[in-house]
């Protein structure tokens, strides 16, 4: 063996080539080339999209009110003065995940032109939801809605969405955070 020292190092870097591979791989997480165009089009897109998410957030967080009544205090049954509570529950009051809140928070504090960050690759999964999601409501085409037509359609509350105004809101805000739970959920 000490003729041939080099041996014992090739073969240790040989078998370093072939492990290191099935070891890095699953440490990377996937990420997106985008060529320049389609970079601006997602920063742009983020810009628009994103502050939508405030009114997600507050319905998110807000699922039920507690108030004291007022109007009439007095107990029909003992003539004595009462308190009233008043609970408003909204239409969906399905609790919201946690790990779904706390991708809302992520986006909402994220600066969209940072593609470093782990946020950017939350947001391209959320639009390729959304993406799907407005494929369904427009009927232009067969072809999948792109990130243009994703904007117009979730910026634009029109009768697409529903007959008043209130629900088209609540509609377009419970197709967001649809598609961002299913865009947690992928990633998990």
């Amino acid at each position: 063996m000490s003729h041939h020292p080099a041996l014992p190092t090739v073969a240790i870097a040989i078998v370093l080539l072939v492990a290191s591979p099935a070891i890095a791989a699953p440490q990377q997480s996937p990420s997106i080339e985008l060529d320049a165009t389609t970079l601006a089009e997602r920063t742009q897109a983020a810009r628009s999209l994103l502050p939508l998410l405030q009114d997600v957030k507050r319905r998110a967080e807000s699922r039920t009110t507690v108030q004291t009544g007022g109007a009439n205090n007095t107990s029909p049954f003992t003539g004595t003065n009462t308190t009233l509570f008043a609970v408003t529950i909204g239409q969906k009051n399905t609790p919201v995940d946690p790990q779904v809140v706390e991708a809302l928070n992520r986006l909402v504090k994220w600066e969209p032109g940072d593609r470093t960050a782990a946020e950017a690759a939350l947001f391209d999964e959320w639009l390729n939801q959304l993406s799907r999601k407005a494929t369904a409501l427009t009927v232009q085409s067969s072809a999948a809605c792109d990130t243009n037509c994703v904007v117009a359609t979730m910026t634009k509350l029109d009768e697409t969405w529903g007959e008043s105004a209130r629900q088209r809101a609540e509609t377009r805000d419970q197709a967001l955070l649809e598609a961002l739970t299913q865009a947690v959920k992928g990633t998990k």
